[in-house]
């Protein structure tokens, strides 16, 4: 999915964290295959190409799923359908480089095809709205990193944390300590269970000045602005990952209102004067540390 991959195994041996690794690189090329943008043969980029998918996989069935629910319960402010705001950036910046970002009449063109409620996920099919793209980047590396550790707790596994992007441990370490996650102008935070997942604009700009990022805002178009960095903790890395791409996108007043429909998540937030925020939403038991 485009992300470094790093498993820490804790209290097991060597040729046991071989074998493990092992099964998790084909479980990871089986993934992909269903949902990668960066295989032009994967299913997500045959849904693409062809604007209709026949018998997909049940990990693309999931995915996409997830995203649609997280579209729905976040008001349409997670939105799998951004692809073609993100094709139009690329191809703006690709022609000029050193432009400013893209005239308004190119991202109104680009937000006709922006909509999730077009999509349609059938007993055995899936259909696009017309001239809509759907990416899977908003959540992509969380649910790969959830089935990942699934797979390695089903093989007994508990001391391990799984960092494909998104970070998820399976339990602590073996002496009982937990995980420490760095964080970007913040202290760490200590991990025992569940997932983090952050999203960050600065982590893909677009041009040569940085005039755009990656994070858009399905109502305007562009790249959203109001935070430089979210971090979400859930049980689930998909989860996670989806409300942070969400949540970067909303005000300080949207995550307070969303955030009671997403229960044990906590939601870290860092504005561009570097001033934290943070919110929960009861009961969170996994987090060790909740400074801001």
């Amino acid at each position: 999915m485009g992300a470094d991959a790093t498993i820490l195994f804790n209290g097991i041996d060597r040729d046991a964290a071989s074998a493990a690794v092992a099964l998790v690189e084909a479980e990871i090329d089986r993934l992909e295959d269903e949902l990668s943008l960066f295989r032009q043969a994967s299913e997500l980029c045959r849904l693409n190409r062809d604007g209709r998918l026949q018998s997909p996989g049940a990990d693309l069935r999931r995915a996409l799923t997830l995203a649609l629910d997280t579209a729905s319960a976040s008001g349409g402010l997670f939105d799998p359908t951004v692809q073609a705001l993100w094709e139009a950036h690329v191809d703006w910046f690709a022609a000029a480089p050193g432009a400013a970002t893209p005239p308004d009449d190119l991202i109104a063109r680009a937000r006709l095809a922006v909509d999730w409620r077009k999509v349609t996920i059938e007993p055995s099919s899936i259909h696009l709205g017309h001239g809509q793209r759907v990416t899977l980047n908003g959540l992509g590396q969380g649910y790969v990193t959830d089935r990942i550790a699934e797979l390695l707790a089903g093989r007994g596994l508990r001391h391990v944390l799984v960092d494909l992007g998104e970070q998820r441990a399976i339990d602590a370490r073996l002496d009982g300590a937990p995980w420490q996650i760095a964080r970007a102008g913040g202290a760490p935070i200590r991990l025992r269970r569940g997932a983090l997942a952050t999203s960050e604009g600065s982590g893909c700009v677009l041009g040569a000045g940085g005039a755009a990022h990656h994070l858009f805002d399905p109502r305007s178009g562009r790249s959203a602005g109001g935070w430089k960095t979210v971090t979400v903790h859930h049980r689930s890395a998909a989860v996670a990952d989806a409300l942070s791409t969400a949540f970067y996108i909303a005000s300080a007043n949207e995550i307070a209102a969303l955030l009671p429909q997403f229960p044990g998540t906590v939601v870290w937030a860092r504005d561009h004067a570097n001033a934290g925020r943070r919110w929960i939403a009861a009961p969170v038991d996994d987090v060790v540390s909740l400074e801001v």
